[in-house]
């Protein structure tokens, strides 16, 4: 009896204590399941391989005097292994400024030579056409100052007396009596002519014209004025043409015929008719092989150089 109450005991104690071991186990389980949840939850990883790569590790900046704004965040004291990488990218930005910066400077050199050259240019042309200019005075003066003049019956006359310091006309001897005042008119737009007052010379010889339309010195004042409408800016080719055609077609037997004619080819040459500006040439050296050989020249040098 005795025995089978011991049984009964123990058997009691062991079926008493079961579930309480079950319940311990199962708490143990619960408790790593929550763990493990509350580890994913907080962002917590597994533990690393201590021998695998490690990610890049933060240092107490030192400047060691240098400036530290190449340091990490304010207030984060350490410097991060990641600058050196945007380092490297603002240098490769400020690279590309630097080349972009020489390239300019490259085409500012290049636009300055290019207008000093065209500066040039605009010298050398401004110096020729005064060259020209120069040239047909100089005739002006050589013919108004000595040498036969052809009277208006077509004889020849003495040399006249040695003119003033500003030259008068040359051979007039195609154009009407001169009247009171005419001179001293052409004289005084001559002087401007000679002091390379072009604009104002162009009106004077304009003025003399209206005033003295058949004056003795009306075909030089046509003459000077073709010359000045080809010299004043801009240069103005239709009435330049218009003032040698008005000598030529006027006074054909006027001294100052044969470089209106040249310069009506010439004129025509400026304004692209090569074919006319061809015919005026021909006709100069047709018309003046004799009588005008300096002329002539010109003639056959600008159809030599313009390959007419």
């Amino acid at each position: 009896m005795r025995l089978l109450n011991k049984l009964l005991v123990t058997g009691g104690l062991v079926v008493s204590t079961g579930p309480l071991c079950f319940m311990a186990a199962a708490q143990d389980y619960v408790d790593l399941e929550a763990e493990a949840a509350a580890r994913e939850a907080a962002g917590m990883s597994a533990p690393q391989d201590p021998y695998g790569a490690q990610p890049a590790q933060a240092y107490p900046v030192t400047t060691y005097g240098v400036d530290s704004s190449a340091a990490g965040p304010a207030g984060s004291g350490a410097y991060s292994a990641a600058a050196p990488v945007a380092g490297a990218a603002a240098g490769s930005g400020g690279s590309g400024l630097g080349n972009l910066f020489l390239q300019v400077q490259q085409l500012q050199q290049e636009v300055m030579r290019l207008n000093g050259k065209v500066e040039e240019q605009a010298h050398e042309l401004r110096q020729l056409k005064e060259q020209s200019l120069q040239r047909y005075m100089d005739l002006d003066k050589r013919l108004s100052e000595g040498g036969a003049s052809t009277a208006p019956g077509g004889a020849a006359t003495a040399a006249p007396a040695p003119a003033p310091a500003v030259p008068t006309a040359d051979a007039a001897g195609s154009g009407g009596a001169e009247q009171p005042g005419e001179k001293a008119a052409y004289d005084a737009a001559y002087a401007l002519v000679v002091g390379r007052q072009f604009d104002s010379a162009v009106q004077a010889f304009q003025q003399f014209l209206e005033d003295f339309p058949d004056g003795r010195y009306a075909p030089n004042a046509y003459y000077w004025l073709g010359e000045l409408y080809l010299v004043v800016q801009p240069p103005a080719l239709e009435n330049a043409r218009q003032a040698f055609a008005l000598l030529v077609n006027q006074y054909p037997e006027h001294a100052k015929t044969a470089d209106a004619l040249y310069k009506l080819g010439k004129v025509q040459y400026m304004k692209g008719n090569r074919e006319k500006a061809r015919s005026y040439l021909d006709l100069v050296i047709q018309q003046y092989a004799s009588s005008n050989p300096a002329v002539v020249k010109l003639a056959r040098d600008f159809i030599a150089d313009n390959n007419l």
